[in-house]
């Protein structure tokens, strides 16, 4: 089989198991769709691999890497209802389709393999070319090269940042002077008994949307609903594919969290990274997190917009998110747009709110902006003492919840040369 082949197979694979998914037989049950994207997961990026009752109790269900499986047996009986379910999926919706999911009893490594073909003499029509199949140039045009030269760059972008993140001249951290404004605030999302979440916006599906102009709800997000309109949007359906199931963030977020990890205090935190995609609402109930990206590119921002007033909206024709106070008359906030800085081409904005989580037990700290230098200006402003004291000043006695959006107008990143437009106290109850 050719590299090419092989190539396609894997994407037919991945986009199989985003149907399936889908479906009804999973989109309620968290739990196993999860448990199905992991083991499908480690199937498609090591075929031979064996996957231990050990490995998917711990990765997928939270419990201690050495824990008892004689005395718990969650992962066999999550396993026993994922085949269960993978059968009746292919016996009803999944009936045509060309690939089948199998979990062999025994095992946890699911198994694909092509659906046997009626005989030919029984085979009354030609049948259809599945949706994710590589068209010949007869039956259907390819992606056109505007959205491949946008997924080449989100590519370059993803792996850039993340050889950044990885191995990309991290400076050793240093002994830093007392920050006591920067170490109380951070201790309201980095707690001693339990990690935060730092969740990475999905940039494959932001740009989605930016192309067909259809926004996509949280509910269907995360139940992958929105992988069943693909066929009806204005792209290409093998194109709509291809750009949905690439796991990209953006060079910002990277940025940010780069930055994140290089404060002195950050020797302290447990932090657990995560992608959107794989995000859950029961995380979001109990952790701590801090969600990077607006409403669009990280919908895990969407249940908190009611209680903000900043909104960021993309303007398409500038091809750029900028931020609405929708409790200020709609004032908008376009890079350019104020009078002393319609020749400066490296204005920016960039917001940060702080909100009790879903289930208010934990807090939840959103970072949006423009651009990268504006990512970085938060975090910039954030690591800064006496920005957060200054902060925390506007804030009041009423505090902790605040939302903040801040102007930079020049290249520089440093809190003394950005500018805190608006500033306001959220309540717990209300969120205004």
């Amino acid at each position: 089989m050719s590299h090419g082949s092989e190539v396609r197979t894997a994407d037919a694979r991945r986009l199989l198991v985003e149907r399936v998914s889908a479906s009804p037989y999973f989109n309620r049950s968290a739990r196993l769709r999860d448990l199905l994207h992991y083991l499908s997961g480690r199937v498609l990026e090591d075929e031979g691999c064996e996957i231990r009752e050990h490995e998917v109790g711990h990765k997928v269900f939270g419990r201690p890497p050495d824990y008892d499986t004689t005395a718990d047996n969650i992962v066999r009986v999550h396993a026993s209802m994922l085949r269960k379910r993978l059968e009746q999926f292919f016996a009803a919706e999944g009936a045509d389709e060309p690939w089948v999911i199998e979990i062999p009893k025994g095992n946890y490594a699911p198994v694909f393999h092509e659906r046997a073909k009626a005989p030919a003499e029984f085979a009354a029509v030609e049948p259809a070319v599945p949706d994710f199949a590589v068209p010949t140039p007869v039956q259907r045009a390819g992606p056109p090269r505007w959205l491949l030269g946008a997924l080449a760059g989100l590519a370059v972008i993803f792996a850039v940042s993340t050889l950044w993140l990885l191995t990309g001249g991290r400076p050793a951290r240093t002994e830093a002077p007392s920050r006591p404004a920067v170490r109380r605030f951070w201790s309201q999302v980095f707690s001693p008994n339990r990690p935060a979440d730092i969740v990475l916006d999905d940039s494959a599906v932001a740009l989605y949307q930016e192309l067909t102009g259809k926004p996509i709800s949280l509910s269907e997000y995360f139940d992958r609903s929105y992988l069943r309109g693909l066929g009806n949007s204005s792209l290409d359906p093998q194109a709509a594919s291809i750009l949905v199931l690439r796991r990209q963030s953006s060079f910002s977020n990277a940025s940010f969290y780069w930055k994140l990890t290089q404060m002195p205090e950050a020797a302290e935190w447990r932090t657990v990274l995560r992608f959107a995609r794989d995000y859950s609402f029961r995380e979001l109930k109990s952790n701590n997190a801090i969600l990077l990206g607006n409403s669009r590119t990280n919908p895990w921002v969407q249940p908190f917009e009611s209680r903000l007033g900043i909104r960021w909206q993309y303007d398409q024709a500038g091809n750029i998110y900028y931020p609405v106070d929708t409790w200020d008359r709609l004032k908008s906030y376009r890079p350019g747009e104020a009078a002393h800085t319609r020749e400066d081409s490296h204005e920016g904005y960039c917001s940060i709110a702080l909100l009790p989580n879903l289930g208010g037990a934990g807090n939840v700290l959103i970072v949006s902006g423009t651009g990268g230098s504006a990512m970085n200006a938060a975090a910039d402003y954030l690591a800064d003492d006496r920005a957060i004291s200054g902060l925390r000043a506007r804030v009041g006695s009423e505090g902790p919840y605040f939302e903040a959006l801040i102007r930079l107008t020049g290249r520089s990143t440093l809190p003394r040369d950005a500018s805190m437009i608006v500033c306001r106290t959220l309540r717990r109850e209300s969120g205004k």
